[in-house]
């Protein structure tokens, strides 16, 4: 997963802390305790094994291994790790679903692209489908 910052500032949601309301910031931000709301953070935005979301997501990277209840935007990439569940719909312009992994919705890349001169073409385009990938 690429990176675009260089602070290295990472806000942590532990494992014992269940927080419900909105998060926004220009960090990046790791869940392995329990969120409700929404989320928008200009920055990576990760939920290890034990972190349980119940939001809507808009991050540049974001990375699953516990569980995301709701609609997820990943400016750049979404990783779907094994031990991970995505429930709800996700925008990416990469999307990455590990073996194992759980997601039920509906996938939408996104692709940025030049429109001519004088087209009124919108600047991305997007190619949809639906997905229930769930393990053996």
């Amino acid at each position: 997963m690429e990176t675009g910052k260089t602070s290295g500032t990472t806000s942590l949601l532990s494992k014992k802390v269940k927080i419900e309301g909105n998060i926004q910031g220009d960090e990046d931000l790791r869940v392995e305790g329990h969120f409700k709301g929404t989320i928008k953070v200009v920055g990576d935005f990760f939920v290890g094994q034990s972190g349980v979301v119940e939001a809507d997501v808009e991050a540049d990277n974001i990375v699953i291994q516990g569980q995301i209840t709701g609609n997820v935007l990943a400016r750049k990439q979404l990783e779907i790790q094994s031990s991970g569940q995505l429930l709800g719909d996700c925008q990416a312009k990469s999307i990455d679903i590990r073996e194992g992994a759980i997601f039920e919705g509906r996938s939408s890349m996104i692709r940025s692209s030049a429109a001519p001169a004088g087209s009124t073409a919108s600047s991305s385009t997007s190619a949809q489908s639906e997905a229930k990938v769930n393990p053996k």
